[in-house]
C-alpha cells in the first residue's frame, strides 16, 4: 500500500487541479466576451449578461464577489433590449470586452435610452486604476462624464481583457438599448435619431403654431385646446427622451424627474377638453362631458399627493394609467357621435384609433410584453402624427361644414321664402355693383318697380293665405317673364324690382309691358275661384355719371305712384339726371 501513496497522491492533486479548472472555465465561461475590434450596429443586451439588485444597492466589489461565488447569479437576453417595466429594481450589465491587439481601442459604450434616471459605467483593468463615468436625468447635463442626452462614456480598452460594468437604476420604464460602437458610428445613430424626432415635432409644432394662430383669429376653443394638444405631445415625448433637458432645462434635475409625468397628464387633458369642445359633449352628451371633467380634476389631486409624498414611481404609474383610460374615452366619444350623425368624427376617430394603437405597442414594448422593434418603440411617434393629421382632417371638414351653413343662413337670409326671389338684402349688394361696373363703362341700366293692384281687396276678399298663392304666383310669372341677366327682386309686402342692366329706356318699357300683358292674361285658381291681376310699373333710367342706384330707385318710385294715380294697369317712366324735376313722361 506504502507503494502506491505517491500514485493515489498523483490522483488527488490532478482531481483538485481538473476541478478547480473546470471551476475557473465555468466562471469565465458565465461572463460573456465582448470583441473590442467588432463594430456592433444594432443594440446588444443579448450580447451580455445582467442580474437585478435584490434589497439594498450593491457596490462593484459586491458584484464582482457574487459572479464569482454564484455565476447562476448572472441571466441572459434572449434579445438585443432588456424592458422590464416602471419603477422596477436596478440592474447591472456585466461583460468582458478582449482586445487581442498590441493597440488601444476607442469604443463609445452608450445606453439609448433618455429617460434613464442613473447609468454608471465601472471599466476595470489589471494593472490600471477602475475607471467610472456616470450619466442619466439624475445628474445635470455639464457634470455627466459625457454631455449627451443618452448616457455614454468613451474608454481606450487597452490590450487584454477589461471587465465593463453597468448599473442602471430608473423609476420609469427599465428599457436598456446597449450599444458598442465606434464615436463615428454613434454619430449616426445619433443623427438618424434626431431627424426622426426633428420631422416629428416638425409637424406637431407647425399644427400647435398654426391652430393658435386661427385661435388668435377665430377665438374658437377648439383650436386652443388642439394646439394644447399638439404642444403638450411635443413637451412631453422631448421630456421623456431627454432633448428637454437638453436645451431647455439642463440644470433642473428636480424638473426632469416629475415632468414626464405631469405633462402626461396634460396631454391626456388637453386631448380631452379638445375632443369635449369638437364633438360638443356639453350639449349632446352633458352626463359623459361631467364624467370626463370629474376624472381630469381626480386624476391632477392624485399627482398633486404623489408629488407631496416624494412618490415618483406611483406618480409614473398613475400617468401610465392615464393613456388607456384617455384612449378608450377618445375612442367612446368619436364612436357615439359618428353613430349620432356627426359625419366629423370620422377623422377623430380613426386618428384617435390610429394614436391608440401607436401608444399601446409603444408602451407594451417599453414594459417588455412584445418583443422590442424599432418600429414598436417609436409606434407612438408615428401614431400621433397620423393621429394630428386626421385631427386637422376633422378640424378642416368642420370648418368646411360651418362655412357651407354659414354661406346658406346668409343666402337663406338673402331670399324671400314666400316667392323663392331675392329679398332686398340680397338684392342690394348685386344691384349696387353692376350699377359701379355700367357706371364705369359709361353704359346704359334701368331700374323698374313693379306693384300688384288692388292687392290689399284679394286679401280682404279671399283670405291671406290665398293672398300669399297669388303673390307666389306672380312672382313665378315675373321671374319667367325676365331676361337672362336681369335681376329681379321682392321689394315687401306686393311690391318688387327690377334692375335691368345694359338697357336703354325704349328697351326698359318693351320689357315692362310685356311684364304687364302677362300678368294681365295670368289667372290663378284658387279651389274652382278664378283671379286675375294687373300690375302698374315705375321705370327709371340712368342719363348722368352722379346719378346713384338709391336715387334711380328712389326715382321708379314715384313713377310708380304716377302709374297708380293715373288708373294702375300701366307703365310709367321718367328720367333721372342732375336737372331739375319736371313732370314725368307717362305711358
Amino acid at each position: 500500500m506504502r507503494r502506491h501513496w505517491h500514485f493515489f497522491f498523483l490522483l488527488t492533486i490532478l482531481n483538485l487541479t481538473t476541478c478547480a479548472l473546470a471551476e475557473s472555465a465555468h466562471d469565465d465561461g458565465s461572463v460573456p466576451l465582448v470583441d473590442a475590434r467588432a463594430l456592433y450596429q444594432d443594440a446588444m443586451v443579448d450580447r451580455v449578461a445582467f442580474l437585478a439588485e435584490q434589497g439594498e444597492a450593491l457596490s462593484v466589489d459586491e458584484v464582482q464577489s457574487l459572479i464569482r461565488e454564484n455565476p447562476a447569479a448572472l441571466k441572459h437576453s434572449e434579445t438585443g433590449v432588456l424592458a422590464n417595466g416602471i419603477n422596477t429594481s436596478p440592474i447591472w450589465l456585466v461583460a468582458d470586452v478582449l482586445n487581442p491587439t498590441d493597440d488601444t481601442i476607442l469604443r463609445r459604450v452608450s445606453v439609448g435610452t433618455g429617460w434613464l434616471e442613473q447609468v454608471d459605467f465601472f471599466l476595470i483593468t489589471e494593472d490600471r486604476p477602475p475607471q467610472h463615468f456616470v450619466g442619466g436625468d439624475r445628474i445635470p447635463l455639464d457634470e455627466r462624464s459625457i454631455a449627451k442626452r443618452i448616457p455614454s462614456a468613451d474608454y481606450q480598452f487597452p490590450p487584454g481583457k477589461t471587465r465593463l460594468l453597468l448599473r442602471i437604476e430608473t423609476a420609469d420604464p427599465m428599457v436598456v438599448r446597449l450599444y458598442f460602437s465606434s464615436i463615428a458610428a454613434s454619430h449616426s445613430r445619433e443623427q438618424s435619431e434626431t431627424a426622426f424626432y426633428s420631422f416629428v415635432y416638425g409637424v406637431m409644432f407647425a399644427l400647435s403654431a398654426y391652430n393658435l394662430m386661427l385661435f388668435a383669429g377665430l377665438r374658437k376653443r377648439r383650436y386652443l385646446y388642439y394646439s394644447l394638444y399638439t404642444g403638450s405631445f411635443v413637451a412631453m415625448t422631448a421630456s421623456y427622451n431627454g432633448i428637454g433637458m437638453a436645451l431647455l432645462w439642463p440644470e433642473a434635475v428636480g424638473w426632469q424627474q416629475w415632468a414626464p409625468p405631469l405633462l402626461m397628464l396634460c396631454f391626456a387633458s388637453s386631448g380631452l377638453a379638445f375632443a369635449t369642445n369638437f364633438l360638443n359633449t356639453q350639449r349632446y352628451r352633458p352626463r359623459l362631458h361631467r364624467t370626463i371633467q370629474t376624472i381630469g380634476v381626480a386624476y391632477f389631486a392624485l399627482f398633486g399627493a404623489c408629488f407631496a409624498l416624494g412618490e415618483q414611481g406611483l406618480a409614473l404609474r398613475l400617468a401610465f394609467l392615464v393613456v388607456p383610460v384617455f384612449t378608450a374615452l377618445m375612442l367612446y366619444m368619436g364612436i357615439s357621435s359618428w353613430v349620432s350623425g356627426n359625419q366629423s368624427a370620422r377623422y377623430f376617430m380613426l386618428g384617435t384609433l390610429v394614436s391608440a394603437v401607436g401608444a399601446s405597442i409603444t408602451a407594451l414594448t417599453v414594459s417588455g410584453v412584445i418583443t422590442y422593434t424599432q418600429i414598436g418603440y417609436y409606434a407612438v411617434d408615428i401614431g400621433m402624427v397620423v393621429d394630428a393629421i386626421l385631427l386637422m382632417l376633422a378640424l378642416a371638414d368642420l370648418v368646411r361644414k360651418t362655412k357651407k351653413a354659414r354661406m346658406a343662413a346668409e343666402r337663406t337670409a338673402q331670399i324671400d321664402l314666400l316667392t323663392g326671389l331675392n329679398n332686398r338684402r340680397g338684392f342690394l349688394p348685386v344691384a349696387e355693383s353692376l350699377w359701379s361696373l355700367v357706371k364705369r363703362k359709361n353704359r346704359n341700366i334701368c331700374v323698374a318697380m313693379i306693384d300688384i293692384d288692388h292687392f290689399k281687396d284679394i286679401n280682404d276678399q279671399y283670405g291671406h293665405a290665398t293672398g300669399d298663392r297669388v303673390l307666389k304666383k306672380i312672382a313665378g310669372e315675373l321671374d319667367r317673364s325676365r331676361r337672362h341677366g336681369d335681376l329681379l327682386a321682392r321689394w315687401g309686402g306686393e311690391e318688387f324690382t327690377l334692375l335691368l342692366p345694359e338697357t336703354d329706356e325704349s328697351e326698359a318699357l318693351t320689357v315692362a309691358e310685356r311684364f304687364r300683358q302677362n300678368i294681365e292674361q295670368l289667372v290663378v285658381n284658387d279651389r274652382g275661384r278664378l283671379i286675375r291681376c294687373t300690375i302698374s310699373v315705375g321705370v327709371a333710367s340712368r342719363h348722368s355719371e352722379h346719378i346713384t342706384l338709391n336715387h334711380a330707385i328712389a326715382r321708379a318710385d314715384e313713377q310708380l305712384y304716377q302709374a297708380k294715380v293715373q288708373g294702375r294697369n300701366q307703365v310709367s317712366t321718367g328720367r333721372t339726371s342732375d336737372q331739375p324735376e319736371g313732370n314725368p313722361a307717362q305711358t
